[in-house]
């Protein structure tokens, strides 16, 4: 597998944060995986929040932790009024697209030039960007 760019939706980092979680070993060694050959791994900046809301159940201050860790491993992708008018666009083109969160990731992977999304979200569309969910990927590797 020739991947050199990987964008991670927020599914999967909570994975890694949350040991209570079904594939949160899987999550950890395909980041470990990908960190070790240099791949890098993306996330959108509005993701942040939402993996702090979701760990914070937990413990706010280790999820302040976690979001810590996750930014010294991901490449967080801005995005502009631009890119939320191309994700809008896509949506009421193509009824493929049917979340706006969703098709807001898959623009900014498309402009991040992502190989891959990773996600463990069945309904995630994305026609020219591969998809795997952690399992596929390790199957992968």
């Amino acid at each position: 597998m020739n991947i050199k760019k990987v964008f991670v939706d927020a599914n999967v980092i909570i994975d890694m944060f949350d040991k209570s979680r079904e594939n949160c070993i899987i999550a950890n060694r395909i980041m470990n995986y990908c960190v070790d050959r240099e791949i890098e791994l993306y996330t959108s900046c509005d993701l942040v929040t939402t993996v702090y809301y979701v760990l914070s159940k937990k413990g706010k201050k280790k999820a302040l932790e976690d979001v810590k860790a996750a930014s010294d491993i991901f490449e967080l992708i801005p995005f502009t009024n631009e890119d939320l008018n191309g994700a809008i666009y896509l949506m009421e083109k193509d009824k493929n697209f049917k979340d706006l969160e969703d098709t807001l990731q898959y623009v900014l992977a498309k402009k991040a030039e992502c190989d891959l999304i990773l996600t463990n979200d069945k309904r995630f569309y994305s026609p020219d960007i591969k998809t795997f969910s952690t399992k596929q990927f390790l199957n992968e590797i």
